[in-house]
């Protein structure tokens, strides 16, 4: 492997055969001067620390050292991983080291490499998937119905082939993989070619004494597919990833409501909305805050989880994720913001909190109450101007959009918590990982100055980051959970790392190196990329792409690629910098069908502005419906076709579709009149909105995109229930999850012997300011699926040849008159 020229390491840390202080010789000519001792007992991490030791050593030099558990008489010098009785008749203490804190020490004959491990151990009671009695267990020793904790992976995943949880405190590896890149090495990207090896036969390494601790104690990044990807692990754990001390923040609250004995026993936990409980995500529930009971119930589950798992220093009663409605009793006992998304249930949640933490003080000193402020109870509650000293906060924001305007206003949200927070726990669970949806374009994400700048803020007034590592599975590695896009995400990945000890290191000097040591040949092209990646990402416009607006340009794709190819060719055909720009070339391949997939191809569709009052009923025959008998012609009422052939529908089953806009252009309104021969045997299940069973029943979906937004979709079943969501990129950042966007879209059904039809408004504040006018049209498909004849059948007014209706470049183009 090629090395930096100038050696900014190397020079200082491996000394020639003419270097006349005092080193420790480990290899010479290939053959080795050293062995490496590791105590008879060492934790799990400390032998995986000497063997990756050894393993680099011996990538480096050609020459394999021992590992004994004393040091041999066959060789002069030694390495010492880990603490042990010999590294204490050395003298060496690791008493004095911070949490997570580590030594290297290189004197005489030997050097110390270790630090503060804690190997920790699993929360007691185990869940049914892995113990059947395990939920009984938790039960009768909590005395209540709730499941098995989900902090039993407080700790992290326990990983079967590295031995211990991904967020044990492995202090000593640190030591080793700091050693390591001392030595040159570099761990920039994980799995195949990610790593920069040096080559030197002779590895000399002079006396000094190095102490290091990180500047923020919680460097969690984690999701539950590492227990699976030890490689992935392995790549965070030598970026020195991890956690001081077991701090626990999740959505906890399903803990006690999700499971069919306490639906049973307290229906009074549940928070409803027209007299029926809201069903929440994957239809776990929401709880109702207010209920005495259900206040009682949490914080006796809070303390009980930390009598089980003393270790645990802060536990959460985390709200459900996608927590966008309460009860409607309380929701005119606390009237939320009504033009603050980001606080309209502050006051409600954190009531809530604030009595669940006086009572933990009283039982549990010294513990904490993790609480997220998160979504619609991110901002700090109305009236308060100090909280409680056992609260912990976890703010949830994506670092890598702190440049936008809106996150110049969660900077003041921020200062806000800080000021009001008298635990001085302030937490950052962080989104940056998470660019890439399902279907959505690959570009980079490149925010290297935004990041430092943001972790220079967060020093000493943050504990650190949860980063949510998003997992791609990679089907030709057993057991691998790659993650997402390693090629267009290592670099954060890498240099989050490294800010999370040292936030104020030499950025350039950081940069210039990687360039230079990963892309070899390749390292003016991809320096020039990634600074024009960079430029490009930092534009203060919305992160919505469209034809019409958005950060990303048409001609800055054609430069990517124009980039990365000049680069290729300079690195050689075959070569590992080739491979490695390759990868970032495969992975951003579907940003080449971007902007001509912004093209739509489907059929041009007329709406009107209707004058006419609008009455939600379901009924067409109303003045607002106009002009239905032009429906021959075809110009306000658009029949469906089969959504794969695109052939036409028999009547007894064909379906219309019609679009009007209101009087003030404020909500579009679609008309869907469907009809159906077997009305006895359609799906109509679902009753409550944004419930995941609608699409098993039968339904219309629309598909819809702005000149400025995109996409957007809704389904109504024939009971009126409506499920709606957002992929567009700004809205999402917004709400932080697609299933959060709540327009308030209404719909009304009406059911006749051959047909059921839906009028359905959905506003259109969301949709931005232009069109849908000739000039902008609006993309748009209104689809069926119908379930009454036992099988599925798929309709659309603009099919898209395959059995999936989302095609965006198959959209119709909408303009209203």
């Amino acid at each position: 492997m090629r090395i930096l020229s100038l050696t900014l390491m190397l020079s200082v840390f491996i000394c020639r055969g003419i270097c006349v202080q005092a080193a420790v010789e480990l290899t010479k000519d290939g053959s080795p001067r050293a062995d490496i001792v590791i105590p008879e007992n060492a934790l799990s991490s400390v032998k995986l620390a000497a063997e990756d030791l050894r393993d680099h050593l011996k990538k480096i030099s050609g020459a394999e050292l021992l590992i004994v558990n004393r040091p041999s008489n066959d060789v002069k010098n030694h390495i010492y991983v880990g603490g042990s009785k010999y590294t204490k008749a050395l003298g060496v203490k690791l008493e004095d080291l911070k949490p997570e804190g580590f030594k290297i020490i290189v004197k005489d004959n030997y050097i110390v490499l270790a630090g503060r491990d804690e190997q920790r151990q699993p929360f007691p009671f185990k869940n049914p998937r892995s113990d059947p009695r395990g939920l009984e267990k938790w039960r009768k020793f909590a005395g209540g119905n709730y499941n098995v904790p989900r902090v039993s992976i407080s700790p992290g995943m326990f990983n079967d082939k590295l031995g211990f949880f991904t967020m044990d405190a492995t202090a000593t590896l640190y030591a080793v993989s700091e050693f390591l890149e001392r030595l040159g090495v570099r761990w920039y990207m994980p799995y195949e070619y990610g790593t920069v090896i040096p080559s030197k036969k002779t590895i000399v390494v002079p006396n000094q004494s190095i102490s290091m601790a990180p500047a923020f104690p919680y460097r969690n990044a984690q999701y539950s597919c590492m227990r699976l990807d030890a490689d992935g692990v392995m790549w965070y754990k030598r970026l020195k990833y991890g956690v001081s001390y077991l701090f626990y923040n999740n959505h906890t609250t399903w803990d006690i409501i999700d499971n069919p004995k306490q639906r049973k026993e307290h229906p009074e936990y549940f928070a409803v909305r027209n007299g029926k409980p809201i069903p929440g995500m994957r239809n776990m529930g929401v709880p109702r805050l207010s209920d005495p009971g259900f206040r009682r119930d949490s914080i006796n589950y809070l303390r009980k989880v930390f009598d089980a798992y003393p270790p645990l220093e802060a536990m959460s009663l985390g709200m459900p994720d996608g927590f966008n409605q309460i009860d409607e009793r309380d929701a005119t006992m606390w009237p939320s913001p009504k033009d603050d998304n980001w606080g309209r249930f502050s006051d409600y949640v954190w009531n809530y909190w604030f009595e669940a933490a006086r009572e933990l003080q009283k039982t549990h000193p010294g513990k904490y109450l993790a609480c997220l402020a998160y979504g619609s109870y991110l901002r700090p509650p109305s009236g308060i101007k100090k909280i409680p000293g056992n609260v912990a906060v976890t703010m949830c924001y994506n670092s890598s959009r702190m440049f936008m305007p809106r996150e110049q206003r969660m900077k003041k949200v921020r200062d806000k918590w800080l000021e009001m927070l008298t635990s001085k726990k302030l937490y950052v669970w962080d989104y940056f990982m998470f660019y890439f949806f399902k279907g959505t374009p690959r570009y980079p994400v490149v925010f290297t100055k935004v990041l430092q700048k943001e972790m220079q803020a967060l020093n000493g007034v943050c504990e650190g980051k949860f980063i949510e590592v998003a997992p791609a599975y990679h089907p030709k590695a057993a057991r691998r959970w790659m993650i997402l896009c390693p090629g267009l995400t290592h670099l954060t990945n890498y240099l989050q790392g490294k800010l999370l000890w040292n936030p104020d290191l030499d950025l350039q000097k950081l940069l210039d190196e990687y360039y230079e040591l990963f892309y070899g040949p390749a390292k003016a092209e991809m320096k020039e990329f990634y600074e024009f990646a960079e430029e490009v990402w930092t534009r203060p416009e919305s992160r919505s792409i469209s034809l019409y607006g958005g950060f990303l340009k048409e001609q800055d794709v054609k430069k990517y690629f124009d980039i990365l190819k000049r680069a290729r060719k300079k690195a050689g055909k075959g070569t590992v910098y080739d491979h490695r720009i390759a990868l970032i070339e495969s992975e951003m391949a579907s940003l080449k069908k971007l902007f001509p997939n912004l093209k739509r191809t489907g059929p041009d569709l007329i709406g009107f502005t209707e004058r006419n009052p609008f009455i939600l009923n379901g009924d067409f025959v109303k003045p607002f419906w106009r002009n239905r008998d032009r429906d021959k012609k075809g110009w306000y009422w658009y029949r469906m076709r089969d959504l794969v052939t695109g052939q036409p529908v028999p009547e007894l089953k064909s379906t219309k579709v019609s679009f009007r806009m209101t009087k003030n252009r404020d909500a579009l309104v679609i008309g869907v009149e469907c009809f159906e021969p077997k009305m006895d045997k359609i799906r109509a299940k679902t009753t409550a909105n944004d419930n995941y069973d609608i699409f098993n029943d039968d339904v219309v979906e629309i598909y819809l995109e702005s000149p400025e937004r995109s996409f957007f979709k809704i389904v109504v079943n024939s009971n009126g229930a409506i499920w709606d969501e957002c992929r567009d990129a700004t809205i999402l950042v917004r709400d932080t999850l697609p299933e959060l966007w709540n327009p308030g879209i209404k719909a009304a059904v009406k059911k006749y012997k051959d047909r059921w039809t839906a009028e359905i408004i959905i506003p259109a504040k969301d949709f931005g300011s232009l069109g849908p006018a000739k000039d902008y049209p609006w993309g748009i498909n209104v689809c069926r699926t119908r379930f009454a004849d036992g099988r599925m059948e798929l309709f659309a007014i603009s099919p898209t040849g395959k059995k999936g209706f989302l095609d965006l470049s198959k959209l119709g183009n909408l303009r209203i008159l």
